[in-house]
Formats: C-alpha cells, structure tokens, sequence
C-alpha cells in the first residue's frame, strides 16, 4: 500500500491546470479514500497523501526495467478474481493509464474490477487512439473478440494478440499525422522481418505461457463505445459511464470515466447503462462534426 505523494494543495493546483490529471481523477473522492491503480510502471499518477494506493500489474515484476518505477503490490492478469486476489471490495476508486488494452480479457477485467469497487468508486482510464499511435493500420476491436478472449478467459495474450501486434505495427508520429501525413505509408516497426518475427513471437508465447508484452485491442473512442454497448446488451459489462473525452488535437489518447452505480437491479441499471452511452455517443458525433467543418475550412 502506497500514499499519495503531494500535499492536498499541490494537488488541486496541479490537477486545475493539467487537463490529463483533471479526466484521470474524475470523480475521486478528496481528502481521504482507498484506491488501486493498473500498470503505473514509472508513470504513476501523482496523487495527494491522503489517498492509500494499491499498485498492480500482469506480474509483480512487471515495472523492473526502470529503475524509479513504482513497484506492483499485486499480479493480476483479468481473468481471475481480482476480490480474492487482493483481499479486499472497498475500494473508492481504479486508474488505469494505458493498460486496460494491454489485457488479454479485457470483460473480465472490467468485472474484476467492479467487484472490489465500493457503490459508487469509479474507474477512470485512457486508451491510445488507434488514429493516432503505432495500430494506425490495425482494425479495431470486434464484440467477437471480446467474448472469445471471456469465454477461454485468456490470461496470457493469445497468438492471435500477439502476432497481429508484432506484424501490424507501423511507426507513426501522432503529431504528424495531425497535420496530414498519409498515414497508409507509414513503414512497419520491424520492416521485412514483421512477418516471420510475428509468427515466431506468437508461437513462442504460445509453447512458453509467458505473458507478452502487446497491444491486445486497439479503439478509437467510438469503436470503444460501440463495443462496450453490445458487452453491456450481453450482460458482460457491469458499469455506467460517467463521461468519455475524445482525443485533444494533437494528442494519441482519450480518457473514461464509469463508475460502480450503488443501484443493482438489473431492470433499472440496463436502461442507465444503455442511456449514458447514447448520450456520449451523440457527444461524440457531434465533436466528430464540428472538427470536420473547421478542416474545411
């Protein structure tokens, strides 16, 4: 269990001028509160000392190769339950920078989550655009996919994962393709050998069980929602959405916010569910179409 970091002050200074720490602390109760947050490695979220945060990640030793990173307190994987892995269902909030699409089964870690989150506690998370980072060329995500990683309750990335990482992945500039760089050119990471080494990588994970470090699913903010939606149709996505903030201008990622409602039933959390998306959708589109009328002009 680790403290915050910052005085209250110093952290309500620096959240009221930092958008990013502002969306990743949506909702997070002050002055005092019990959280976790998901593959800080050496970029933990600064918090104030009066929050207590347990720390984890794929493997306990997953942050080793930097020297200042915090280390995890925990191993979890998402397939598992997280409740009684670490012991606890009280917690008052979850962050997660960049690692919920690093999670083989990424449903399951949404409900392990869930269940150790008091009424109420929220997740707040960020996921890379796929526009805009080294999956531009990879299609997005599918329900089917989601499902097949629940069902087999992947606990290490499949070959499937895996390979399409490794061969998929282009070098791209986020800041470069704002400004209209045909992105359809960009070169692959590992050129001619991307193919070979994607097959080799993916049966090597496969013979070893090793947990490879990739890039499992790949969103833009509305494929995220869309998928989501049909998780929630299906019963396998237990929250509600707070709010969605679709990528900045000139930046690679964009930021959720859902939370653990303190009503239960199904009869009436569906409709809520249901609701908050097509509400954040219409947001969505909407931003969608003022930026394209700006690009015309």
């Amino acid at each position: 269990m680790h403290a915050g970091s910052l005085s209250l002050d110093a952290f309500l200074s620096r959240r009221s001028a930092e958008r990013r720490l502002a969306r990743l602390t949506h909702d997070v109760g002050l002055p005092e509160g019990r959280g976790l947050e998901f593959g800080a490695a050496s970029n933990s979220t600064p918090l104030p000392e009066g929050l207590r945060v347990t720390y984890l990640d794929h493997a306990v030793d997953a942050a080793a190769v930097h020297p200042d990173a915090v280390q995890a307190d925990y191993a979890w994987s998402g397939s598992t339950s997280l409740a009684e892995r670490i012991g606890r269902t009280d917690y008052d909030f979850a962050i997660a920078v960049h690692a919920a699409h690093r999670v083989p089964n990424l449903l399951g870690w949404f409900r392990g989550i869930h269940a150790v989150l008091r009424p109420g506690g929220v997740l707040n998370l960020s996921l890379p655009d796929r526009r805009y980072t080294s999956d531009v060329s990879r299609r997005e995500s599918t329900i089917a996919e989601l499902v097949e990683a629940d069902l087999l309750a992947y606990e290490q990335p499949s070959p499937r994962q895996i390979f399409a990482h490794t061969y998929e992945t282009r070098t791209v500039d986020p800041a470069a393709v704002w400004e209209g760089t045909d992105v359809s050119q960009a070169r692959r990471l590992f050129a001619e050998s991307a193919l070979p080494l994607a097959h080799a990588r993916a049966a090597e994970a496969l013979a070893s069980k090793h947990h490879a470090a990739c890039h499992c699913w790949v969103f833009t903010p509305l494929s995220f929602l869309t998928v989501i939606e049909e998780a929630t149709r299906l019963g396998r996505f237990p929250f509600v959405f707070n709010q969605i903030a679709g990528t900045d201008p000139g930046g690679h990622e964009f930021f959720v916010s859902m939370r653990r409602d303190v009503q239960e039933d199904q009869q009436v959390l569906r409709p809520m569910q249901e609701g908050s998306i097509q509400y954040l959708r219409a947001i969505l589109d909407r931003q969608r179409r003022i930026a394209e009328l700006v690009a015309r002009d």
